[in-house]
Formats: structure tokens, C-alpha cells, sequence
């Protein structure tokens, strides 16, 4: 695709691109597999593009009336008529769990396909799809939203799963009663989807392990899939409380990105960091200039990463039609954050920052999940272990501001027990969970302070130049004696470290912790060179808690270089310089 991007053109022709792909990676058995070890029920979102093109509804009508498709949607029905119980359900295994239940996106992109290829005059079975459909919408009623009528705040606690689910949930029961014409569906959804739509926080976020003092704070990127379910709805409805609701998450998403589109980070407790941006629901975003121009830019940067046109993953495709369908043309603005000075904060204590080539995210955000037992040992509530993280433009995010589960040693600052006492009954546990504290701007410097159980924390970062920026870690340690390990985890730009000292090691060689003083006071890792006091330590590798790994493992290709230095209360404050070649 040229790098001119006419919008909503675009989104069609991406969808016509994967068309091939998912053609050549059909079964005979019907099914769409890509990667076998991938859980099997995203892929079958495919039969929402297949219909898409067969529609003719891209703008180069390429696939209109085709013959092959025509039969890879035959099978594939066939397929899902088959697998789908008389509840609607689907099992499969997903990353070593087993699962069994409806998954309303598969359904979402079903009832589409129908409504698309039934008024195109398409000869399929739609009267035993429609069976499937309502059996898995009545399943969603009675083992999902019954729970949730009348609730006017929508908590984990209650919800038994994220916002994102139950936003879906609404917009595919109703669009199913639209669809199948079955009234009582849009009828009994409805007020569960406008009081959803009506909890959207002020700051435009849909906060997922919450409490009714909203401190749970945003999930980036999740909330995505929140705001496509409310911006769908917003479309069909043509409500005013949907409308606003977008409105609001479209501010939020324009706001805290990275200048590359990619989402947030730091305040995210859900998800860690990806660079690839986030392309669910960019229509929403569309009904205003500025919107307009937030989607087009996590749309070239999505293009900008994509390394494979015709293997695009046939969910994202499903996105990429909606995207086209509900678009709303009009004047293009920049984004906000791709403006060079742009700032932003939450109510809560977070925000980003950014002054030229550096952007800089900082969360003082209380970490709620772990002193909550519905979420402590729930591998998907990360827990809120970073208070910053560090993009540039020439290598993207740097320091990773990813939260973890269970990880002190991924930590941004953490009291050590082992230095405190660590023997016999009497041993402290580890203090590394930030509890609140605030995130602003004093002068040329950007500072996060934050309070953990027994000392206090804080960052601050100052640009001195478009390639230089300086971090400076620092304790108070109100209420322990012991050392406390600070420190930061950089992404492997590249796969060599040279030390300043002149040793080289390999990021793909063996592990290695080196002393400041062993590696000459800093090193090189590709276009970074970083300095710091001797008393620093240099580790590889930092393998990440990985939310949807059975073993929680990550593969070697996500495992970071820690860098950490002990503060203690006479020496409690340590200086680093981050250069970038030019």
C-alpha cells in the first residue's frame, strides 16, 4: 500500500489483501487455521471478510460474486455448524487452558456475514446459522448478563470478566436481534449496554479491576475493544449516550499513546506493552478531526509493522471491515499525541510527556490487585510494579514501563527483605507495590513521587537534549533501613551490549550480571548509550510474567536487560544519562 492512505478506502483493501491467506490456510474439515498452536476460534472471525468481499463491499470489488470464496464460506459455516453445541459454545484450548463457552466475537462476526451476504442474495443456510447465533445469544443472557441487570457500575468483581467482554456481549446480542428479527433481544440488552456506555470514566477509560472509587485505573489496551463494542452500538442505536461515551474514549486514546500509536504502558494493568498499535474500533474515532487523525495514525503505523499483507490475522481483518462499514468521513487533524510538545494527565496520578524526539509515561497508580483476593492470583490482573517508561523516536520505547505478577525483580523500586531479615519467622516480605502518591511537571524536570508501605520513591527525568536525557532514582526511606533496589528494564534494541570498559557481550550468548565498575560505567546497545554509578548492576536476561502462557513463561524473545542500583539511607539517590546516536 503507497504511503498516501485514503481513509475509509484503505481499511477495504487491507481486508482484500488477506483474502488469499485465508483461502490457502483453510482445512478440509472447513476451519481457518494459521498457526495450530493458536486457539482455533479466532481465526473463524474470517467468515466476516470472506462475506465482506464477496459483497463486493471493498473498494475494488475484486472478490464480488467470486466462486472461491463463495465455497470457503460454504465450508467454513459448515465447520462452525458443526463444532457449536446447541448452546452456542465453542471448545478449544487456548495457551494451555481449556475452554468451553460462547465467544462473541466469533458470533459478532457471524451475524455480519449474514446480514452482508443475505442481502447480497447469497444462497447459504442462514436459518440453521441463525439457530447458532440466537442459542449462543440466549446463552450469553443466562450465564453472563443476568447477573448484571439493574448494575449501574460495572466491576470485575460482579462481572466475573473485563468491560471489554461485556461491551461485546451488548453489541452482538444486539445486533442479533436486528439481524434475526428478534425484537425482545435489542429490547432486554439495551439498558445493560447504555449504563455500560454511561460508566465510562470521566478521564474516557473503562477501568476493569475497579472498585466504586474508580482507583483501578485504565486498560489501554483492552479499552479498545470496549470502545469498538460502544461505538458499534453508537452507529445502530444512533444513541446519545453511546456517542458520548466514544467521545470521550476516542480523547483517551489520543492522548495516551506513544507517538508511534502504540498504547500506553505504565498505566495499563492488564496487558503488557506491543508495539504494533491497537486498529479495533478506529471508526469510532472518526466523528471528529482529531479522531479522524488518531485513527489514521494507528492505522500507518500499523501498515509501517505489518510484514505480511496476505497472512493478516482474519480477526484484525473482521476489524478492518467494520472499520470501512462505519466510517465517517470528514476533515483530518493531527493526532494529539503526535503533537512534539504534547502533554497529558489522568485524574489519578499518571500521565505522558513528551518534548521532541522523548516521550515519557509516569504512573503513581495505587497497585489494587494485589490486596484484592478476586484479583491476587488471577494471572490476567497484572500487578502495578513500574512508575515510568521511556519512548524515542529513533528506537521507540526504551525502558519498558510493562507491569508483571509476583515480579520484584521487574520492578521500578522494591525494599529487599534479604537485606532486612531475611531468616526465621520474623522475615519482611518485599516492598515493591506502589500505593498512590503524584506524577507532574516541577520546572524543566518531569517527576513521579510515589508512596510505597515503608518509603517513598520517586523519578525524575529532564531532556537536556533531542538525543540526551537524564533519570535521576531517589528514596526516602521513611520507614526501613534496608537497601532499596531501583532500577529500569530496557527493550533489546539490539543483540550486542559493549560495555564503555570495552567487553562486548551477546544478548543471545550466555546470561551475564556485570557491576558498574566492570562495564567502564555504562555501555552501548545499539543506538543507546547509557551511563550510570558504579554501583549499578547490569543483568540479561529479565524473562516477563506472561499473563497467558499456562506456565506464565515468556518466550526468550520478549526477555530485557535489567539494570538496578542499590539506595540506601546514606547513598539514596543514583544519576543515569541516556545518549542516542543520531
Amino acid at each position: 500500500m503507497s504511503a498516501q492512505i485514503e481513509l475509509p478506502r484503505a481499511f477495504g483493501k487491507i481486508v482484500a489483501e488477506g483474502i488469499p491467506g485465508i483461502l490457502k490456510h483453510q482445512t478440509p474439515e472447513g476451519s481457518i487455521i494459521y498457526a495450530p498452536s493458536a486457539p482455533v476460534v479466532y481465526p473463524q472471525q474470517a467468515i466476516f471478510p470472506l462475506a465482506f468481499v464477496w459483497a463486493g463491499l471493498d473498494a475494488d470489488a475484486q472478490y464480488k460474486g467470486s466462486r472461491d470464496v463463495a465455497a470457503c464460506i460454504g465450508k467454513l459455516s459448515g465447520f462452525l455448524l458443526q463444532c457449536l453445541n446447541d448452546q452456542g459454545e465453542f471448545s478449544y484450548d487456548s495457551h494451555g487452558h481449556k475452554v468451553q463457552g460462547v465467544d462473541q466475537r466469533l458470533i459478532g462476526a457471524w451475524i455480519e456475514a449474514l446480514r452482508i451476504l443475505r442481502e447480497s442474495g447469497a444462497d447459504f443456510d442462514y436459518a440453521a446459522w441463525g439457530q447458532k447465533i440466537s442459542a449462543a445469544c440466549e446463552n450469553l443472557i443466562e450465564h453472563r448478563l443476568r447477573r448484571l441487570e439493574g448494575v449501574r457500575r460495572f466491576l470485575g468483581r460482579v462481572m466475573g470478566t473485563s468491560t471489554n467482554h461485556v461491551a461485546l456481549y451488548c453489541s452482538t446480542i444486539y445486533r442479533a436481534g436486528q439481524v434475526l428479527k428478534k425484537p425482545a433481544l435489542c429490547e432486554y440488552i439495551l439498558p445493560l449496554a447504555r449504563a455500560l456506555a454511561a460508566d465510562v470514566h470521566p478521564d474516557g477509560y473503562w477501568d476493569e479491576h475497579n472498585d466504586l472509587l474508580r482507583t483501578g485505573g485504565p486498560t489501554p489496551s483492552y479499552n479498545y475493544l470496549t470502545h469498538c463494542g460502544m461505538a458499534l452500538l453508537a452507529e445502530w442505536t444512533g444513541e446519545a449516550v453511546f456517542r458520548a461515551a466514544i467521545e470521550r474514549s476516542t480523547r483517551f486514546h489520543g492522548n495516551f499513546c506513544y507517538p508511534d500509536a502504540s498504547f500506553c504502558d505504565v498505566i495499563d494493568e492488564r496487558v503488557r506493552y506491543d508495539p504494533t498499535p491497537r486498529v479495533w474500533g478506529l471508526f469510532g474515532f472518526s466523528h471528529s478531526p482529531v479522531g479522524r487523525g488518531t485513527a489514521l495514525a494507528h492505522l500507518k503505523q500499523w501498515l509501517a509493522l505489518r510484514k505480511d499483507a496476505e497472512n493478516a490475522a482474519p480477526e484484525t481483518l473482521a476489524r478492518m471491515c467494520e472499520n470501512q462499514l462505519y466510517w465517517h468521513a470528514g476533515e483530518t487533524a493531527p493526532a494529539p499525541f503526535e503533537n512534539p510538545g504534547h502533554r497529558a494527565q489522568l485524574a489519578q496520578p499518571a500521565g505522558i510527556f513528551r518534548k521532541g524526539s522523548w516521550c515519557v509515561a509516569m504512573s503513581a497508580l495505587k497497585s489494587t490487585n494485589s490486596e484484592d483476593p478476586v484479583y491476587r492470583h488471577n494471572q490476567f490482573a497484572l500487578d502495578r510494579e513500574k512508575i515510568f517508561s521511556v519512548w524515542h523516536a529513533k528506537t521507540g520505547l526504551l525502558l519498558d514501563g510493562s507491569n508483571a505478577k509476583f515480579q520484584p525483580q521487574n520492578a521500578t523500586f522494591c525494599a529487599d527483605s534479604t537485606q532486612r531479615n531475611s531468616a526465621g519467622p520474623d522475615a519482611l516480605p518485599e516492598d515493591f507495590y506502589p500505593m498512590g502518591g503524584s506524577v507532574g511537571e516541577d520546572n524543566a524536570d518531569w517527576v513521579v513521587q510515589a508512596a510505597y508501605k515503608t518509603f517513598y520513591g520517586s523519578v525524575r527525568v529532564r531532556v537536556l537534549s533531542e538525543t540526551a536525557l537524564q533519570i535521576e532514582l531517589s528514596a526516602d526511606h521513611a520507614a526501613c533501613n534496608c537497601a532499596i533496589a531501583a532500577g529500569f528494564t530496557l527493550r533489546p534494541i539490539a543483540r550486542t551490549l559493549q560495555a564503555l570498559s570495552g567487553a562486548v557481550h551477546s544478548l543471545d550468548g550466555a546470561d551475564f550480571s556485570k557491576r558498574g565498575t566492570e562495564v567502564g560505567g555504562g555501555f552501548r546497545l545499539g543506538a543507546l548509550t547509557l551511563k550510570g554509578p558504579n554501583e549499578m548492576q547490569v543483568a540479561w536476561p529479565l524473562s516477563p510474567f506472561n499473563c497467558y502462557a499456562a506456565d506464565y513463561k515468556s518466550p526468550p524473545s520478549a526477555n530485557m536487560l535489567r539494570v538496578t542500583v542499590p539506595l540506601t539511607p546514606q547513598a539514596n539517590r543514583a544519576r543515569f544519562e541516556l545518549h542516542i546516536t543520531p
